[in-house]
Formats: C-alpha cells, structure tokens, sequence
C-alpha cells in the first residue's frame, strides 16, 4: 500500500501513513523522514498496520534517525525499562503479578479543544520543553504507543518557531537577551511539594548538578530558524544573559521550590505559544510513532479513564549526535 503524509497543522507536524515495519529499516525512507522532520517543525508521526509489532530493535534503529539514542538507564527505573533496552515503558499497565511494569503518573483530561490551550489559573496543561537542566539537554524524543484506551491520552504538541516569528518586534527584541536558569534541585523540591514522597537532591547531588542556563530564544543547529526555550519545571529564573545568580537566590530556588518572578516572562506567552494556530493533539493508536524535536517544540500530556482503561508508551531519548560522539 502506498504510504501517503497528512499535514497536521499548516507546515506544523506530518503523518506518514501505511508505513510498514520493514519502511523503518529503508535507508532511503530514513533520510526522507528527517529531512520532512526538519521541514516541519520537528514533528512527525508514522502510522501503520503492523507497526504495532515493532520490535525494541527496530524502534531504536528508527529512533537513531533524528539523532544519538541515549544508551544510559534511567537510575531506579531499571523495572520500567524495555528489558536491555534504553527504552522507557509509560502507562498504567502491570505484569503478571499485579505489579506495576511503567512510569505512571496522573494528569488532566481534556474536557475539550479549549482546553489544549495553557490556563493561567490552572496552570495547565503542563507544557514544557525537556529536561533544561542538564548539561546537554535533549535534542528530542520518540513516543511508540503499544497500547492505547479509545478515548483521552492525547500528547500535545506546539510549534514554538512560528508562536516567536508571530510575536512583535519590541518582544522579540527582549527575548533574544535572556537566559533561562534551570536547575534539577529546583525541579525535584518542586514537585516533592505536591507529590509526597518524592525525593529531592542531597546535598552532594546537587552539588553534582550545578543549575544549567540555555538561551529564550535558540536558533536550530540544523534549520537556523530561531524557536522560544527553556520552559521547564526546572526553570526557576529568567536572566539577562550572562548575569551572575546570587547563591542566596539560588538556594531559595532549591531548598524551597519556588520560581523567581521573571519566569513569568516565558509563561505568560504560553496563552500565545499554546493557540490553535500553534498546536497540534496527536490521538494515538496502538502502532503510532512520533519523533518530536525539543529545540523548536514544547509538548504535554492529558489524561484518560485510567481505572477503566489501559496504556502503555515506549518512550527513547535522543541526544546531539556530535556532543553525544564528544562525550
């Protein structure tokens, strides 16, 4: 059958369909994929009938693609990985024994399109761009649903080149001089705030990982096509580049999990980032493939009946290649 694509939202996001598994594997179809994934605004989806069967080796191999996977397990979620894979399990799905088999967490369900959208008050979805804080951010990930409930679960997606060429001058101007400070102790102290029992860095720990700054505004290494950055629940400052971080502010930032105020400059254009004109909500079914690029994407997921239903997503990391080969 003939694969066929299906734009997602302008010249944000496409779909492949009837994309088969031996197509992962095609050298040529491989190239394809990435220059369309670069194309469109680093996100792209395959679709097919067997893909559903897709083997751990053969998600790798099609991962590798959009760039290095990264090889390291996950500390203390050896039982969620794909056995000898570096591929993490999400859902709610559990094994033989009763006993939980994936990451699971509780999130929102959509009520409606309106609520794809960022809320200030509620201060959800929870869109963010991965993993700020460390050293080499993440260039990306994949998503391989295996199993999927037939309603909710959606993962949104938002273009974050367009929602910046879209912004005014003067805003675009202010931007381009900031940096977002992203620190891991602040992520972890902040959720440890509302999720109980979560732990939070020791002291050595988070002498280990230092606060990482990235740029507001960062230009894509492959298209040159600048994109907003650095929202994370790691964020917890926005400087002018370069500015030196008082230690007392950093330890407030923490030790207590609170944000600066500043942050408030990149949130307060999520409304904008998040519109329909930017966004698209990707319904999974059981076989889909998504590569997402986190250099010019921010993402979030939803929830679904998780006492009804069960899910269960393959999740791999991707890396720069060339820092990933430096390392």
């Amino acid at each position: 059958m003939q694969r066929k694509t299906y734009p997602l939202n302008g010249d944000f996001g496409l779909m492949i369909e009837n994309v088969t598994r031996q197509d992962l594997e095609d050298s040529g179809f491989q190239r394809e994929a990435h220059e369309l994934w670069t194309l469109h605004g680093g996100l792209i989806a395959v679709r097919g009938a067997d893909l559903a069967e897709t083997s751990p080796e053969q998600l790798v191999a099609w991962s590798g693609v959009f760039g290095a996977v990264e090889e390291v397990l996950q500390t203390a979620r050896e039982k969620v990985m794909v056995p000898g894979f570096p591929i993490l399990r999400i859902g709610n799905t559990k094994d033989e024994a009763g006993k939980p088999k994936a990451s699971f967490a509780k999130v929102p369900r959509l009520m409606s399109d309106a609520d794809i959208q960022y809320n200030p008050e509620s201060r959800r979805p929870v869109w963010h761009t991965d993993s700020t804080f460390r050293k080499q951010p993440p260039i990306g990930s994949v998503f391989h649903c295996r199993q999927a409930p037939p309603t909710g679960a959606e993962t949104l997606f938002a273009d974050t080149r367009a929602a910046f060429a879209n912004l005014d001058a003067a805003t675009k101007a202010k931007l381009e001089t900031l940096e977002a400070v992203c620190s891991l102790a602040h992520h972890d102290k902040k959720i440890s705030l509302y999720s109980s029992g979560y732990p939070v860095l020791t002291p050595e720990q988070r002498a280990a990982n230092p606060p990482n700054r990235v740029p507001i505004v960062l230009e894509h290494p492959v298209s040159g096509i600048p994109a907003l950055y650095g929202l994370n629940s790691s964020t917890c400052a926005v400087v002018p580049a370069g500015e030196p971080v008082a230690e007392a502010a950093l330890d407030k930032w923490d030790l207590e999990g609170v944000e600066d105020d500043s942050v408030l400059i990149l949130r307060d254009l999520l409304p904008h980032i998040t519109g329909p004109d930017f966004t698209v909500k990707w319904s999974w079914r059981p076989g889909d493939i998504v590569a997402w690029d986190n250099r010019c994407t921010m993402h979030a997921a939803t929830g679904f009946e998780y006492d009804r239903y069960a899910r269960e997503m393959w999740r791999l990391t991707l890396l720069d290649a060339v820092a990933a080969n430096a390392a």
